[in-house]
């Protein structure tokens, strides 16, 4: 799936935990039960650079990122992938694009 799909699929769950957070101060996210998978550092540098690339919003990344981490369903194939989801998960600011560069890097 394209990047511009994937924010497109997602952009209501998105948007309604945003709107949870402004209102309510604090987020839902929806993860729902599935196949046990392995997120490999393909998937983790593909995310990364739709974000770099702006083909995906930093706010969807970041749910994408929450609910990977928050989920049972998924595992990281490493510490590089951890650390990459981990980063995307942090909503605090979006990455810079040397931070996102960086980040790539490290999953090559």
């Amino acid at each position: 799936m394209s990047p511009d799909a994937f924010g497109r699929e997602i952009a209501n769950e998105v948007n309604a935990c945003e709107h949870c957070v402004k209102t309510e101060g604090l987020a839902y996210i929806i993860v729902t039960d599935g196949p046990p998978q392995v997120i490999t550092r393909y998937h983790a540098r593909r995310l990364l650079e739709a974000m770099l690339s702006d083909q995906l919003a930093f706010l969807a990344a970041n749910y994408t990122a929450d609910c990977l981490m928050m989920s049972d369903d998924f595992d990281f194939a490493d510490e590089a992938v951890a650390d990459a989801i981990a980063l995307l998960a942090d909503d605090s600011r979006p990455l810079t694009h040397d931070e996102m560069e960086a980040a790539i890097a490290t999953l090559s």
